[in-house]
């Protein structure tokens, strides 16, 4: 627990605050009139030439302006120092070189506005992109602000919005970036156009903007690091909200996304995904106080996508706190092979899955429907603490070094613990109205169940079977339908200073039964049995010590076993 509370400390006052600290360079400088140097307003002409002689006559600090019009360009070059503001409107002309997006050509012959490897320059403006709005190669101290930037809804193959290659200390603020790219209209395909894209670059501060329509995701995030995205509206995008890929260099870390709207994107709200043979990268991620909806849907038909909070694969030392998620596709949190992972305070009308490998999880006052590891789950520990949960899924043959379960209230739950590992089940508050028993135990290397609240409405609480062995019930208040606690001779149970409360009708109603007690040890329990029956039952031959125990009603019956009294 120690590192816990450390690591939640660091990652919570580590968050960042908005803006990257570059430099404006709008103070001081002159602000040039394009029109006073003979650039047409609404010409049907290119005005590429006339404007960017405007731009290379400035000097370090100026700011060239565009009044209200529309002007018609191929593309725009920035100069380091030389800040654009637009009023009107900067449109591709028709003589643009038109592209198509590839993996091998991820940016246009002819970007509406290029800068290459310039810097400390600020851009406000509304465009309007047959290929990528604003391309950033090499650049830095970028600030891009009051921005909107409009792309081509009927291109199959679209440029992003804004891309970023090998670029630093770029802020997007208060900017909308939509519709580039055709809408996606299929569950299982999709076609290329991002928002925002991110590649090989650092220090990257996305602020107070909507990103949305765009054929693929909103913000795609690739070989960079130290990348905020922060109080943005992210909807409508056909892929994720927000997407983290990864390069071979190892330079993906350090990322905060905070206080986001995620909405009907049609795969994840955040999707981080390492999918690589080396062991889960430590990526120093914080995700927070996020608000997700109706992520994963097509034409509200499901896709293979869609989860909540995020898809976590491959990945370590992630922080998800306070971050709400309602009406997703998916599981609110998905994680696979993962190290660290810690989920505090969030709430979700769906589940958390948990598959192959894990390091440690601790998920601590959250509110989910589930918590599921799948069947190939290996685990060395998981601790769910003070949760608010309807189920935790537990199939044949997991693994998890060391499971606790402390303090969290279930409302409809049957625990299978058929595992390798350690099992601690304590200070629960858990309720099961089916016709399962509320704990299946049989197998665990060391099982505690003590101090929990238990209600079985309609079937029994405790079953132990053979090949459970050293199991221990302490100080429990267990109200049961059916036998409160049935004992299929495992070895070395020991079950001590427990309430023990039948309910009347059940077909069995001991409070108590066991099935060739094997060095059974019964002390200081309470039975509350149903009154002129049996409450406590021994079937067979066997061991037993039963020390102190209490028949507010009901009998005891031992049989043929041999009991140290």
């Amino acid at each position: 627990m120690r590192y816990h509370n450390n690591l939640f400390l660091f990652l919570l006052f580590a968050l960042p605050l908005a803006g990257v600290g570059q430099s404006d360079s709008s103070n001081g400088g002159r602000l040039l009139n394009i029109t006073e140097y003979g650039v047409a307003v609404e010409s049907k002409s290119d005005q590429t030439v006339a404007i960017q002689q405007v731009i290379d006559q400035a000097t370090e600090g100026d700011t060239v302006f565009f009044p209200e019009g529309k002007y018609l360009v191929r593309t725009i070059q920035l100069r380091s120092g030389v800040n654009i503001l637009s009023e009107g409107l900067i449109k591709h002309h028709e003589d643009a070189k038109i592209g198509e997006y590839s993996i091998e050509k991820q940016n246009s012959p002819n970007p509406l506005i290029l800068g290459q490897q310039v810097k400390n320059v600020s851009i406000s403006l509304k465009g309007e992109s047959k290929n990528d709005g604003i391309y950033l190669l090499k650049s830095h101290q970028i600030r891009i602000y009051n921005t909107e930037l409009i792309g081509d809804s009927t291109k199959f193959r679209a440029y992003p919005g804004i891309v970023t290659f090998e670029s630093s200390e770029i802020e997007i603020v208060n900017s909308k970036i939509h519709h580039f790219g055709k809408p996606r209209s299929e569950t299982h395909s999709y076609q290329p156009g991002t928002g925002i894209r991110i590649l090989s670059s650092n220090t990257i501060s996305i602020h107070n903007s909507e990103i949305y329509n765009n054929g693929e995701n909103g913000i795609f995030i690739y070989g960079s690091r130290k990348v905020e995205v922060l109080n943005n509206v992210i909807h409508h995008n056909g892929m994720s909200g927000i997407q983290v890929a990864f390069g071979d260099k190892g330079k993906e870390r350090d990322y905060n996304f905070l206080s986001n709207i995620l909405d009907s994107n049609a795969a994840d709200a955040i999707d981080i995904n390492n999918r690589s043979p080396q062991s889960a990268m430590d990526i120093e991620c914080v995700i927070a106080n996020n608000i997700t909806c109706d992520n994963g849907f097509v034409n509200g038909l499901s896709t293979p996508d869609g989860s909540g909070i995020g898809t976590l694969i491959n990945i370590s030392n992630v922080l998800l706190f306070n971050n709400e998620a309602y009406r997703n596709n998916r599981p609110a949190i998905y994680m696979e092979s993962c190290g660290l992972i810690l989920a505090k305070g969030n709430w979700a009308d769906n589940q958390v899955e948990i598959t192959l490998g894990l390091e440690e999880l601790l998920l601590e006052k959250n509110r989910f429907s589930s918590i599921n590891l799948i069947a190939n789950t290996k685990a060395k520990k998981i601790h769910l603490r003070a949760n608010e949960l309807g189920s935790l899924s537990l199939p044949n043959g997991i693994q998890v070094d060391k499971f606790q379960i402390e303090d969290n209230s279930f409302s409809n739950v049957a625990f299978n613990f058929n595992m390798k590992g350690d099992m601690h089940l304590s200070g629960n508050k858990i309720k099961n109205s089916s016709s399962n028993p509320v704990i299946l135990i049989v197998k665990a290397d060391d099982a505690l169940i003590e101090n929990n609240e238990i209600l079985s409405q309609h079937s029994s609480a405790i079953v132990l079977r053979k090949s459970a062995k050293n199991v221990r019930i302490i100080g429990n208040q267990i109200t049961s339908f059916n036998t409160a606690i049935f004992d299929d001779s495992s070895s070395n149970l020991l079950v001590k200073d427990n309430l023990l409360t039948s309910i009347l009708g059940g077909e069995e109603n001991q409070t108590f039964r066991s099935h060739y007690p094997d060095q059974l040890t019964l002390e200081g329990n309470e039975h509350v049995g149903i009154k002129n029956s049996t409450s406590v039952l021994f079937v067979g031959k066997g061991k037993a010590r039963v020390r102190n125990e209490k028949l507010t009603a009901g009998t005891a019956n031992y049989g043929e076993v041999e009991v140290d009294e």
